[in-house]
């Protein structure tokens, strides 16, 4: 029989999942290394919730180990690329806890505005307080929702069905692209400002850290609540405490934190005006059972019928083929990953084409899509899920074989078009070096080898701009490893400009104030 291990708390509905299946169950629930490592040569599924770290040790010693399992959404504690390496599958459960999480948002929500908890804590001390917890209605009042993926619509639908009005800030989903209709989507500045109560459902990543700070904090209304049952980090924690203290906002309600538990000195714990809960979006009976017959099936799928699905990291089920073009699909997923910072708005449409053989096409189209959108969506995107997660977003993916692409071989193309019109076409190949090259941006032709920091800048075409603009990096310290200049006839020019370390913002926009400067970006 084929083992499968489960080393965090599963439903007894999940385990006979797994048992009706012919699988045999091995629950090792109480930290015994000992035990864990003698168990782990026999095991070919291992599945966990967020108790459980498996590292590259671990991955090592399961020797026949083929999938593992979250119990969930974030694979944080699990090495990916270690699983990878060793052919192993990673598969979460995405969605199985949308309801709670929109749920315990709702239920803070209520808390803070009619000061429950306070009038709860406040009764148990033997004083009646009745008049100092004054609360406010929700009704007719303004819902700010930032991040329109499923748990952030789920909320907007809540809301609404409370009375209120609802808007919504996500910079990779337009109004067209919502499934409730009734939310109405604004800038953030927008939404800061109009709204009564603002809450975060966005992954936390290099754009969405700290994405409310004191600047974000004082553009919202005095008497507004701000709650944040996302991810840690999205909230700066100090600045939050501070704006609490000052009284900028009335009221703030937390679930999750930048460490969890969080310590003792954590602001937020003796901020005033303020409820905390140890992260228990999820934690709900149904959420436990959803998560749990959700991996017991993808598990015993995969283990006993091989077939696939919310897998992380395993690009096309034929591995001969995944491994046969590895680099051509790490090429497509570093070109779409370039077109990310050219689109300020959401996807409409992508399209890959390619001269080599027609039947790498779609899984050279999927790479490219997981590459553009891998900070722009809140769970893991992979060969598998791309389409799905595609449609689900209404952006159009396509391919093209075309064998007069390029004079060169195996060249790949992929071609963005985002709302506000924003199309950018970039083509790339692999040199007989196995290098990455970049040989068109547009109708320019270029040749750049796509390692270090780039930077794309669009000019008029006249005398001085490279020299502002090398002066400009100097002055800031930021080496030229490389600058590549080329323009078209009665047309800007464009340069693309290798850089030892990476701009920050402020360097990116001193570079676009140059007069002749039109357009200026970091590729990455």
């Amino acid at each position: 029989m084929k083992k499968v291990l489960i080393t965090d708390p599963l439903s007894a509905t999940g385990v006979e999942v797994l048992k009706q299946a012919g699988l045999e169950v091995i629950e090792l629930l109480d930290g015994d290394n000992d035990k864990l490592e003698q168990i782990l040569p026999d095991i070919e599924g291992w599945i966990i919730r967020s108790g459980t770290r498996i590292g590259a040790a671990e991955i090592a010693k399961a020797k026949n180990l083929k999938a593992i399992g979250r119990a969930g959404v974030g694979v944080d504690n699990i090495d990916i690329p270690a699983a990878t390496a060793h052919g192993v599958v990673v598969m979460n459960t995405p969605g199985g806890n949308t309801i709670s999480a929109a749920e315990h948002t709702i239920a803070l929500m209520m808390a803070l505005a009619r000061n429950i908890p306070t009038g709860d804590s406040t009764m148990k001390a033997g004083t009646w307080a009745r008049k100092e917890l004054k609360g406010t209605e929700l009704n007719g009042k303004t819902l700010g929702v930032i991040g329109l993926g499923r748990i952030g619509q789920e909320v907007g639908r809540r809301g609404l069905g409370l009375q209120m009005n609802v808007i919504g800030y996500d910079p990779y989903v337009s109004q067209e692209q919502l499934l409730v209709k009734d939310i109405t989507t604004v800038t953030l500045d927008e939404l800061l400002e109009l709204a009564d109560v603002v809450t975060l459902h966005m992954p936390r990543n290099k754009e969405t850290l700290d994405l409310i700070a004191t600047p974000e904090l004082e553009k919202m209304k005095s008497a507004a609540m701000l709650i944040n049952c996302a991810r840690g980090g999205l909230v700066n924690e100090s600045d939050l405490a501070n704006a609490l203290q000052n009284g900028a906002i009335a009221g703030a309600a937390i679930d999750v934190y930048m460490s969890e538990p969080p310590s003792s000195d954590n602001p937020l714990i003796s901020a005033p005006n303020i409820v905390l809960t140890p992260h228990l979006g999820a934690s709900t009976y149904e959420a436990g059972e959803n998560v749990a017959i959700q991996i017991a099936s993808q598990l015993r799928d995969y283990l006993v019928n091989d077939r696939l699905s919310n897998t992380l990291n395993l690009p096309i089920s034929d591995m001969s083929i995944l491994t046969s073009i590895q680099d051509s699909l790490d090429l497509a997923k570093g070109i779409g990953r370039l077109q990310h910072p050219l689109h300020n708005g959401p996807i409409k449409s992508i399209r890959v084409s390619y001269n080599g053989d027609p039947e790498h096409l779609t899984p050279l189209l999927y790479s490219a899509f997981e590459g553009m959108m891998e900070n722009r969506y809140d769970s893991g995107i992979n060969l598998i899920n791309a389409k799905a997660v595609a449609d689900s977003k209404s952006i159009v993916l396509s391919t093209l074989h075309d064998p007069e692409l390029s004079h060169v071989q195996n060249v790949i193309s992929v071609s963005v078009e985002s709302e506000g019109d924003a199309k950018w076409e970039l083509m790339g190949y692999i040199d007989q070096q196995g290098s990455h090259r970049l040989i068109r941006v547009n109708n320019y032709h270029v040749d750049v080898l796509l390692r270090r920091h780039l930077i794309l800048v669009l000019n008029e075409d006249v005398p001085g701009v490279v020299g502002e603009v090398g002066t400009l990096l100097a002055k800031q310290k930021i080496n030229i490893a490389a600058y590549s200049l080329t323009r078209l006839p009665g047309e800007n020019a464009l340069s693309l400009i290798k850089c030892d370390s990476i701009p920050t913002q402020q360097v990116l926009d001193e570079l676009k104030s140059i007069t002749s400067v039109k357009e200026c970006y970091f590729l990455g």
